[in-house]
């Protein structure tokens, strides 16, 4: 239980972090500043997917232990 509390609260973490690259992403005047918030925002997308993955894997080795 307390490791899915916490990364539900790392996952909301990124998530905003990701969040701010699109914002940072969208008011970019240079390009490599657009390039950091888009980068920013697909690794928050990867990391949060991965995240859900973990949670799954560790289900279902749970059950089937």
């Amino acid at each position: 239980m307390k490791t899915g509390l916490i990364d539900s609260i790392i996952g909301l973490f990124v998530a905003v972090l990701g969040i701010g690259g699109l914002f940072m992403a969208s008011g970019a005047h240079d390009s490599e500043v657009h390039l950091f918030g888009l980068s920013l925002f697909v690794f928050a997308v990867l990391f949060n997917f991965q995240l859900i993955k973990g949670h799954f894997d560790r289900a279902d080795q749970e059950r089937h232990a």
